[in-house]
Order: C-alpha cells, then structure tokens, then sequence
C-alpha cells in the first residue's frame, strides 16, 4: 500500500481515516469556519457600506485560523504515527535483543560442554552405559532448561545418546554433522534437520568433542534450543505492551518463524522487511496495518542469526482514542521540554485572537459614531453591526477554545507516550537481569556436579596435583564465562580450597562463615542453590575496597552422593554487568550516549540498592523507594510524572516476574524493582 521511502505526511494522509481525534478536528473546526462564514457573509451583506475593510480582515482571519487547522492536524497526524510507532519499535528491538543476549550464552554451554569428562569418557571407552550418561544429560538439561533435547553422535552421524525419548532419532544425516568435525568452534544452526524430527526449523548449537590434548573428534554434541518455549515466556512478557499487536520473528528469508498470536498470523507467512529504523503501512487481512521490523545489533560479539522481529498492529487500534487519566496537563504545558513545539500553534491562535478582539472593538466605536449618521443606510448599518461583531467574536473564541482542547490533547498524547516508554524500559530491563541472573543459578548447580570436584573434594585432603586440577578446571571455566570475577571451592567446613583466579588465591585456607555458605553444605538435592544477600564481601574487590555483589553457590556431593562434601561459589562481576544492563536499555543520543536527564537503578524489594547508572548512587546502599513502587506485584509496573528543578520527568517502575522455574520455583526468592527515569 504504501512506497517504504514515503514520507510521514503521505503516511499520515494514508492513515487519517483511522484517527477519530483528527477527523473530530475536520468536522470541530470545519462547522465552525462555515458558521463564521454565514455570520461574516450576513455581515458583509448589511454592514459594508460602513465596514468593508473590517469584513474583509474577518474572512482573512478566518482563512488564518483555517491555515492553523491545517497545521494542527498534520501535527496531531504526525504526533499520533509517531507514538504508535514508538510502541511497536521498542517491542521488535527489545524481543530481538533479548533473544540474542540468550543465545550467547548458549555458545558456551556447548563449548563447555562438549569438553565434559563423562562425555568423553562415554565415547572413548565405547560403553554401551547409555542410561547412565542420559541420565546426566537429564541432570544439564534440568538446570539449563532453554534446551528441548540433547544429543551425542558419533564421527559417522550414528546417535549414541539421546535426552527426548518421545521422538527418537537413530542416525542423522544432516551436513551439520560433518561442518561441526571440522569446525573448530561450536557451530550454530537454524533450519529443518533430522535432529529434530516435527519438520520444523530447529535452533541446534553443536560442537565435537575432542579428549583433552587430541585434534581427533570423538563425536559430536547437538543441543537443540526450546525455541517454543522461550517465545512463548517472552511474549508474554511483552503481552501487557503488545495488547493490539502480533509479534513476528523472521528468519533471514522473512518467512515467520515465531508468532504471538497464530490464529491472527500462522507461522510460515512471508514478509516484506521494514526499512531500517522506519515503518511502513501495509495491508493485512485486507485491514490496513502498520509494520516495524527491528534486528540486533548483536550482543558481546556474537552476530547469531540473520533474524529480525516484524510487529503488526492493526491501524483501527494503533490510533483508537485512549483516556489519559491523571496527566496534569498545567504541568506538562510548564515544564515539559516538547511543549513549546506544540503550544506553538496556539499561542498563534491566541495571536490572531487578540488581533480579531481589537478590530471588533474598533468596529464597536466606528458603529457608536455611525449610529447618529443622517443617512438612514448608515445607520441602519452602524445599528445591525454590533451584534454580527459580538457573534464574530464569539466565534473566535470559540475557535481559540478549539485549539487550547486539541493541544491539551496532543499534550496528553506526548506525556502517555513517555509514561509507557519509561514503565517499558523498566520492565524489559528488569527482565534482562532476571534472564542474567537465571543462568547463574544454573551454571553453579551445574557446575558443581563435575566429576573432579565430586572425587577430590570427597578425599581426606587435597595433594598438590589435586588442587592443580581444580584450578585448571575453574579457569578453564572462567575463561568461557567471564561473567564472573572469580569461581571458587570450598570444603564441608566452608573452607576456601580452591580458586579460578590467581590473584584470589590469598583466599585459600579462608572459612567463609556466611549463611548462603551454611544452608548450601545443608542441601540435599543437585536441582538446589543459594545466593548470598546483596552487600560487600571479601570476595568481590574494586579499587581495592570490598563490594557488594551475589554470590551462587551449589552443594558438591561425593562420587557416591550422601550429605555435600562441599561447595561451589561463582561471584558475579556485579559493577560491570549491572551497569551494562542499565546502560544498553537507557535511550542514547546521535553520538550513542545516554541521553541528558535519563536514569535508571536497580534496588530490591527490601530497599537496598543494586545498581545505579548516576555515580552518585552507590550499591549496597539503602534507598527510599516509594509507596507505589513497593505495591506491585510480580511482574507489574507502573509510571508517574515528577518534576525535579523545573524539569519534568517520565518515571517508571517494574517488579521483577522471574524467568522460566528461576524465581518461580520457591527455591529463591528476591524480587527487584528497576526504576526508569527519562526527561520529557
């Protein structure tokens, strides 16, 4: 329907019919230009022989205030498009974003799983003990829930073990196979393949398995990701942003993969992808439709699939009229940054207002004097004049009633605009660190059921070669995950034995008396973890002064199981990567840096803080957090206006929901709120 390089005003023109506030601008202020005209015309007819220059100023103001119409619904067209595209942009950038932020973690699951020992040993001893190795791929796939199956092949493409017993595959010939043995990273995979056998697309991250120190592969390992699931939790994610829309994700030929709504649009349709950082308006189930579609920049490095997100939203809905309740609009008219741009043709209005009101008042005196003429046309004239002027008048004011009515609405658009904007990036970027923070609960659960640490924290005391095992195998680790600052081992009585890092090795002989440290040596179950409470510890340093962060930390049981032997602790390189998760979400300027007034902090419910992107804030502290933020429930936000110096501000707020069993389970629970603050 529409040329993709066209400019918003064709768009706009395309889409007036849809936007019940522009056509009740048309029909407001067109019947009142035609009564203006039949009071001028009645005028003109009686009273030019004593004020025909004055008739003629009233059909010229009248065709101003008709000029001002004109730019006040092309600005209230363009200020519509404008906000429902910026509902739908944020939704495709952050859906995609997300989806890749998960997928890089994926790249070194399996490059670090293909290396584990119990895999290797599995193909090299050429033992047919599959239940025993299925069952500890049963064990990964319980912490990492993102994967639907597992597979381990061997070099010929024979399946030596597979995790889904439901649909199970023998032999495979797919090429990936063979790409995977002679890759020397992992290999990524998105399309049909006998893997997965329901015919559809599958993600597969693969990568051969090599024993330690031979180029020789063994096999190959296949992780095939729940593609299903993660995008059903992520739309409905998004589902309180996206009421009126369907999200799409498109493979690189553009064909949907992925929908949040199949009966709208079934997976398998085709689309035309929107210019980059544009919509355009297309027609979908013969409706007219507006279309954003949105990459991702990538993340850390890693590209991944060519894929981009394509939201539709049906142009009825997009510019449907919505109360904006509690917006103080006196507020906004003073503080806002955007108000002037759009009091602008009012103040206009009022310009020409202020002009008619003089020149009726000049008439007025023109008749008083007129009324005593001795010609009887004159005076007749000079009598009827009056009243036509008082019904201009009035009719101005009316008109000038109009305009204050529409900007106050433009106003209250803008203003629930920012609202939304800022509750949204509350909520995605609080998810981003529930989906963070979900990967380290499984990395030290999974961690922790490695062989070596299992035998060796189980003897008596460690040799020296023993401990140079464990720290081989932590740095290796810790070179895959740099995550974290520092990956360390403890005994049953919480004594450091191992670290990742050279540099944290002062640690070693060091009991850590924490209760995280306690209830970990008490647990029973592999599937269970602890977190360590947000506040400074020895562990974690920067510029040589201790700091807050979390701490993982998994039971490590004997070879034989019984009560743990031990523990893992991974410490998360909290300043950093809670900045990151701030910083990447926060709107940035032409020159990519954060916009002036912008700020967000993460705090948990508890009111301590965790991060905050303005210096002044310090982690760990204690923070005021408002009535309002602390009611919500898990996974609600909220926003509000605040004015701080006499700028004002779009504040939002979001409570953590959790991510898959991460969160949800009761095995943890710490909810945290992200406040988003942006200058409107």
């Amino acid at each position: 329907m529409r040329d993709p390089h066209a400019s918003t005003k064709e768009a706009v023109e395309q889409l007036i019919p849809f936007m019940p506030d522009i056509r009740r601008c048309h029909t407001v202020f067109s019947q009142l230009e035609r009564q203006w005209t039949w009071i001028a015309l009645t005028g003109k007819i009686n009273c030019n022989a004593i004020a025909a220059t004055l008739f003629d100023f009233i059909f010229k103001t009248r065709d101003t205030f008709g000029l001002l119409r004109q730019d006040m619904t092309s600005m209230l067209g363009e200020k519509l498009l404008e906000k429902a595209v910026r509902e739908m942009s944020p939704v495709a950038q952050v859906v995609m974003d997300i989806i890749k932020r998960n997928l890089y973690e994926r790249t070194a699951d399996v490059s670090f799983l293909a290396t584990d020992g119990e895999i290797v040993g599995f193909l090299q001893s050429g033992a047919c003990d599959v239940p025993t190795l299925r069952a500890r791929l049963a064990a990964y796939r319980s912490k990492y829930s993102v994967y639907r199956d597992i597979l381990v092949l061997d070099p010929q493409g024979r399946v030596c073990v597979q995790l889904d017993t439901k649909r199970p595959v023998s032999v495979s010939n797919d090429p990936l196979v063979r790409q995977t043995l002679g890759a020397p990273e992992f290999v990524e995979t998105f399309r049909p393949t006998d893997l997965a056998p329901d015919g559809r697309s599958a993600l597969v991250y693969s990568h051969a398995i090599r024993a330690e120190g031979v180029t020789e592969p063994l096999g190959v390992l296949c992780l095939v990701f729940d593609m299903d699931g993660e995008t059903a939790d992520l739309f409905a994610g998004m589902a309180r942003f996206a009421q009126d829309m369907v999200i799409l994700l498109l493979d690189e030929k553009g064909q949907a993969f992925a929908s949040s709504d199949t009966r709208m649009v079934p997976i398998g349709r085709s689309f035309a992808r929107t210019p980059e950082d544009s919509f355009a308006v297309t027609s979908h189930a013969s409706k007219a439709t507006l279309a954003v579609s949105r990459p991702s920049e990538g993340y850390q490095g890693y590209e991944g699939q060519a894929w981009q997100t394509h939201v539709l939203r049906n142009a009825q809905s997009a510019f449907a009229s919505k109360a904006a309740e509690g917006i103080d609009v006196a507020l906004v008219r003073r503080e806002a940054g955007f108000s002037a741009q759009l009091t602008s043709i009012e103040e206009q209005a009022g310009d020409v207002m202020g002009d008619l009101t003089l020149a009726a008042l000049n008439g007025q005196i023109m008749a008083a004097r007129q009324s005593g003429n001795a010609r009887e046309d004159e005076r007749h004239a000079a009598q009827a004049l009056p009243p036509i002027l008082d019904a201009v008048r009035k009719m101005g004011i009316e008109m000038e009633h109009e305009f204050h009515y529409f900007t106050d609405g433009l106003l209250k658009t803008v203003t629930a605009s920012r609202l939304n904007d800022a509750s949204f990036l509350a909520s995605i970027t609080v998810e981003i660190m529930d989906r963070n923070l979900y990967e380290r609960a499984n990395d030290c659960r999974w961690w922790a059921l490695t062989p070596d640490f299992r035998r060796i924290l189980a003897q008596p005391s460690i040799s020296r070669g023993d401990l140079s095992r464990l720290e081989d195998i932590l740095e290796y680790i810790n070179s895959y995950y740099t995550v974290y600052s520092n990956l360390f081992l403890y005994d049953a009585r919480g004594t450091v034995v191992a670290c990742s890092q050279a540099g944290e090795r002062g640690l070693y002989g060091q009991q850590i008396g924490e209760e995280y440290v306690r209830r970990t040596l008490s647990l029973k179950d592999s599937d269970d973890f602890s977190v360590s409470p947000f506040r400074a510890t020895e562990l974690y340093h920067h510029k040589g002064a201790a700091q807050p962060t979390y701490v993982y930390s998994a039971p490590v049981f004997a070879p034989q199981g019984g009560q743990a032997v031990g523990g893992i602790g991974i410490v998360f390189d909290s300043l950093p990567q809670f900045a990151d998760m701030l910083g990447d979400t926060l709107p940035k300027n032409g020159d990519g840096a954060v916009i002036t007034g912008a700020a967000s902090f993460f705090a948990e419910a508890g009111g301590i803080l965790v991060a905050a992107s303005e210096a002044h804030m310090h982690p760990g502290e204690n923070c005021q957090l408002q009535p309002q933020w602390m009611a919500l429930g898990q996974g609600e936000c909220t926003s509000q206006l605040e004015s701080v110096d006499g700028v004002l501000y779009a504040v939002g707020c979001a409570r953590s929901r959790g991510y898959r069993e991460y969160k949800r389970d009761g095995r943890y629970v710490n909810d945290v709120l992200c406040v988003v603050r942006l200058p409107i």
